[in-house]
């Protein structure tokens, strides 16, 4: 539901003029299901950015604008730790190379030489290309398969992964496997992050619950770890209720839970918009002292051997 996009320094700087401004503004950010791939690094891409602006003799106004695309760029990117970029090549040839590596979402750029699949020009994206149209919300069955399918995109593009449900308990199939499932998506893109924590709430003794949490371990990707935070409402406080995937680069609300369902029945998850991400992220990753901490059961570490493959978003 967060897809990740490489975008070519010399398209960005042209975003700076009105038109292409008011059109590009609100497809990043926050609470849009589009995040900047860095390629390369952030500083160094936005040095490019700039340099280009300058080639095209843009106006004070016209900087504002892309000053105004670095903040909405920066609070919503990602930067795989293994990409690898060339300065011999040009940005376009690295940003197929990335592709081959691990395919995303799209790579913007001005030309398409090599007839790339994965390249869009910038006609296409008021087209309304299919690659380009990215959803805010989805309804997949309550499967493990289909509930993790709908969140690989957003949780193959982020560091951070922050699962909450309140009504979680290891000692349930139907929680277990979601976050297995979701577990399997981690490690079949070769992916470790650097955070994996299940939030909930305290319905049994931490002795029970690290007993049948560890019971995960073999059905969990060799290497991948899962913390646990078990959480109390504080008297007046905010109710441990809602079921959500939040990560640094966005969240989504789940209508039902991260709980597994009969193959007819749906949920509805849908993208949090910049301030009900700002204040989910504070109470559950931050720990802004919202709720208090029952406790921290031992963290969970997968003992299943499994082969990565390549795939993304």
């Amino acid at each position: 539901m967060i897809h990740a996009f490489a975008l070519e320094p010399e398209v960005v700087a042209t975003w700076g003029r009105r038109e292409e401004f008011r059109f590009i503004h609100d497809k990043f950010g926050l609470g849009t299901p589009r995040v900047l791939l860095e390629l390369p690094a952030f500083n160094k891409w936005k040095k490019a950015v700039y340099n280009a602006a300058k080639a095209l003799d843009l106006s004070q106004e016209d900087m504002k604008r892309i000053e105004e695309l670095f903040r909405l760029f920066g609070e919503h990117k990602h930067r795989r730790a293994d990409a690898v970029y060339d300065g011999m090549l040009t940005w376009l040839e690295n940003a197929e190379r990335e592709w081959a590596r691990r395919p995303f979402a799209g790579i913007v750029a001005s030309q398409n030489p090599r007839n790339h699949e994965g390249v869009l020009v910038p006609d296409q994206l008021g087209a309304g290309s299919s690659r380009w149209a990215r959803e805010s919300g989805a309804s997949p069955s309550r499967t493990p398969n289909d509930l993790a399918l709908a969140l690989s995109a957003m949780v193959t593009n982020c560091r951070q992964l922050h699962l909450v449900d309140p009504h979680f308990g290891p000692e349930n199939a139907r929680h277990r496997m979601v976050l297995e499932a979701l577990m399997g998506v981690i490690a079949d893109n070769g992916l470790t992050l650097d955070v994996v924590r299940m939030h909930c709430s305290e319905k049994s003794t931490m002795e029970f619950f690290e007993q049948e949490a560890a019971k995960m371990a073999p059905r969990l990707p060799s290497g991948v770890s899962v913390e646990f935070v078990r959480w109390r409402q504080k008297a007046g406080g905010d109710k441990l209720h809602n079921r959500y995937v939040l990560t640094d680069v966005g969240g989504v609300s789940l209508g039902v839970g991260l709980d597994a369902g009969g193959v007819d029945e749906t949920d509805d998850l849908l993208l949090l918009p910049r301030a009900q991400y700002a204040l989910r992220w504070g109470q559950y990753a931050e720990e802004n002292g919202s709720f208090e901490c029952a406790d921290r059961p031992a963290i969970v570490v997968g003992t299943r051997t499994r082969a990565p493959h390549k795939g993304g978003g």
